[in-house]
């Protein structure tokens, strides 16, 4: 089974996007094409997540530790499977092999470089506001931080399955 490690993203606005992978193990590069949401699936998921959100605010539930904590358990269960299941299944198009030299490769690494620091500033920065929202929600024991956390963390997932291990060592 292949294990693909992305070397470089280009994100210019108003182009196609891409990714560029490496299989550690063969040498073999791959290149997708990330695929672009429609403006429409944001404003639709935007009103949806308000109204849950406004539903949920007038519901008065009190919650003990032990639901709180099976609530959190679940939800990070949850997180975890839409986080993988969103990375692998919306965020790219066919992955197709490309043929890079090993020059043009360590030139791909070298301009990733700057999108790697990049993306480890946004999963810390997630994980911070995932951790930060649950300690919230055990205090308070609020479902709308709940929710939020839940969505926060697939983030976080969506963006840890683009930092693997062997990624760090390319930039050493």
């Amino acid at each position: 089974m292949m294990k693909l490690i992305p070397i470089y993203t280009e994100n210019l606005k108003g182009r196609q996007n891409y990714t560029i992978f490496i299989d550690k193990q063969t040498n073999l590069t791959y290149k997708a094409f990330q695929k672009e949401p429609r403006q429409a699936t944001y404003w639709i998921a935007f009103f949806i997540v308000l109204a849950i959100l406004r539903g949920i605010q007038e519901i008065s539930i009190t919650i003990t530790n032990p639901v709180a904590i099976l609530l959190f358990l679940t939800l990070t269960v949850l997180g975890i499977l839409s986080g993988k299941l969103y990375y692998k299944k919306f965020v790219y198009e066919e992955i197709k092999e490309i043929y890079l030299t090993e020059s043009m490769i360590k030139e791909y690494i070298e301009r990733g470089k700057r999108g790697f620091k990049l993306e480890i500033k946004i999963a810390v920065i997630s994980l911070v506001i995932v951790l930060l929202l649950a300690l919230l929600f055990f205090i308070s024991h609020s479902i709308i931080l709940l929710i939020f956390m839940f969505f926060t963390f697939v983030f976080f997932i969506v963006y840890l399955f683009r930092l693997p291990v062997e990624r760090f060592h390319f930039y050493k």
